[in-house]
């Protein structure tokens, strides 16, 4: 089937199929940071091609979509809000990526001290990630219904969940830094330079799941 005819069935099924990618690639990094916890560099390096991979297969939905969307006239939703929405699905595929090539600028170890904190953040972010994808499922529902009623509000409901978890993440990725930081004599200026950017970029996995999900707010309160 014809992406412009998926689009004049459902606006949302296009990004259903990105945000199913962008999902994919997100949770690569979960078995890639078991991977470097554990000095499997082989695994690793399997694990980072594969990021690198999925990313690409997004890039390739997201610019296939960009090249089909038709006119705003004939859909429920405006063209710049689907484009939001998928410029910040493909974000989190950024994020993920740039995460794993962090991983291989320099020979890092991750200390037993920081092993739980870290793979506890990865998790965190996965979660608004995968509560994220839960949101974009149920688009099809909304398009039914005008985008209006308890199916609405319930979509609403989500994404307010979403960012609250998000907003714990916030408060974790500060946690993790101060113990970085609290302990900055362990690294050289190097490798604490690298982790604190580490830690920064997971957090945009999550932040840009939360933006793509505000950004549907946004269409849902007009």
């Amino acid at each position: 089937m014809a992406l412009f005819n998926l689009f004049r069935k459902s606006p949302f099924d296009p990004l259903q199929e990105m945000m199913d990618k962008v999902v994919e690639c997100a949770d690569t990094l979960k078995p890639l940071f078991e991977a470097f916890a554990e000095g499997d560099k082989e695994r690793m390096k399997k694990l980072i091609s594969q990021v690198s991979h999925l990313e690409h297969e997004a890039d390739a939905i997201k610019n296939r979509i960009r090249s089909s969307l038709p006119s705003s006239l004939f859909m429920p939703v405006s063209r710049t809000d689907l484009l939001e929405i998928l410029a910040n699905e493909d974000a989190i595929a950024d994020a993920a990526e740039d995460v794993a090539v962090l991983l291989t600028l320099k020979d890092l170890k991750l200390k037993e001290q920081f092993r739980d904190c870290i793979l506890k953040l990865v998790d965190k972010c996965l979660e608004v990630v995968h509560e994220s994808h839960k949101v974009i499922k149920d688009l099809d529902i909304l398009a039914e219904t005008s985008f209006e009623g308890p199916e609405a509000k319930r979509v609403i409901s989500m994404i307010d969940d979403v960012c609250d978890l998000e907003h714990h993440v916030d408060e974790f990725q500060i946690e993790v830094t101060r113990n970085f930081l609290t302990h900055e004599e362990s690294f050289s200026p190097g490798e604490l330079w690298l982790w604190l950017k580490i830690v920064a970029k997971l957090g945009d996995v999550a932040n840009y799941a939360e933006r793509m999900c505000n950004r549907i707010r946004l269409f849902l309160s007009k």
